[in-house]
């Protein structure tokens, strides 16, 4: 929060109770103070909850001592492999302080809590630390700590049912593999797939993993023939330490997915596989139109030259086969006609810094102004029950 009161007057944020919030560590939950149109159900399709020491005990025997561990200590959650340690221990307590420690972070029973006085009704959980692992390079021993991350999501989401619902990651690294990975993911209740915006290298050769390749084929198949859809997520960036590092660093996240999405778009990846539908997380609306355009005019000016050729126009790809998620986004509202209304998906990102947190209410209430009635509801909630099959 700046310290210069008089600075906060020159925010463009619109929604009041959002400027000048403490940590999320020290919010508190925002409480009804009127009712939502007769039929309002809310979901938040980017939530995120906090790894425990999930890996050691689900690890082979004789690779233990490879184990990621996440451990409490020197005022902090410390998340190491082999000894290195994957946070800075000024960075580990600075995390706990502002929202780590927070009990909703770890705690269902605190969670649930909060989501009730909110009002949110339904979570997709997505990983917290488990980004720090891909920042952080190539991770051996993939098979396993994705596997044993499934396995704990899948437990703590049950400790909600109806309420938590499990985002998981398939072996990304190993398409040949993918129709088993999947299977399991589905078996162990996931509602959505989740792959790296860098996913680096195939396990078996080494070689650049580009989602554009059909070499990744197979992948997408066996996500295509599962019913769930996969996402990108933000978060696998790390701020140098040159001065504004942390604005910087979020500002970058938060400029969307045009690699991501031009891979499978102008790689012809949604022409093979025309069930196939992808979710982009946790940076807004905005960016959408823009690229758009961009993407229908390159289509078009080097139509000579570019391939493979696509059934349709690339801008055809975002209303009939993705989603975006935003937590408050009113320049990405005020252009909804060029996005779709029904390719949005509201988030709170509890409990996050950026997340609405505190103000969830709000921001609920801010998508009501921005469009219709209809419009409101199927972003705020109805169409993420039915793309995360979580009427149940």
């Amino acid at each position: 929060m700046p310290e210069d009161a008089s600075m906060l007057k020159e925010f463009v944020l619109e929604i009041p109770e959002q400027i000048g919030l403490p940590v999320a560590a020290r919010r508190k939950p925002q409480a009804q103070s009127g009712e939502w149109p007769e039929g309002t159900r809310i979901v938040s399709a980017d939530s995120h909850i906090l790894e425990s020491d999930l890996w050691i005990d689900r690890f082979p025997e004789h690779l233990k001592d490879q184990a990621p561990r996440m451990l409490f200590k020197d005022g902090g959650w410390d998340l190491s492999i082999n000894g290195k340690s994957m946070t800075m221990e000024k960075q580990a307590a600075d995390l706990c302080n502002t929202l780590e420690c927070y009990p909703g972070f770890t705690d269902v029973d605190a969670r649930i809590a909060d989501l009730d006085i909110e009002g949110v009704e339904k979570e997709l959980i997505f990983p917290q630390r488990l980004f720090g692992l891909i920042i952080f390079g190539e991770i051996a021993n993939k098979e396993h700590v994705f596997g044993a991350y499934n396995e704990h999501i899948a437990e703590v989401c049950a400790k909600a049912p109806g309420r938590l619902y499990s985002v998981m990651v398939p072996s990304y690294w190993a398409p040949e593999k993918a129709e088993e990975s999947v299977a399991r993911c589905v078996e162990l209740g996931a509602r959505c797939l989740m792959v790296p915006i860098k996913p680096g290298n195939y396990e078996s050769d080494g070689a650049t993993i580009h989602y554009n390749d059909p070499r990744m084929d197979p992948l997408w198949a066996a996500i295509e023939a599962s019913g769930l859809p996969v996402a990108f997520h933000i978060g696998e960036s790390l701020p140098n330490d040159a001065p504004g590092k942390a604005g910087i660093s979020g500002l970058m996240q938060f400029q969307g997915f045009r690699l991501n999405w031009g891979q499978l778009v102008f790689g012809g990846v949604f022409d093979r596989f025309p069930g196939l539908k992808a979710i982009f997380v946790e940076a807004g609306l905005s960016w959408i139109p823009g690229m758009l355009h961009d993407a229908d005019l390159v289509y078009n000016s080097f139509a000579a030259t570019v391939t493979p050729k696509l059934a349709h126009a690339p801008s055809w790809y975002w209303r009939n086969h993705c989603y975006a998620t935003f937590m408050t986004d009113p320049a990405g509202l005020e252009m909804l006609h060029r996005i779709g209304p029904e390719t949005a998906l509201w988030s709170s990102d509890y409990p996050h810094q950026e997340s609405t947190f505190g103000y969830t209410r709000s921001a609920i209430d801010a998508v009501f102004k921005a469009t219709t009635v209809e419009n409101a509801q199927m972003i705020l909630g109805k169409t993420a029950l039915k793309l995360f099959q979580m009427e149940d």
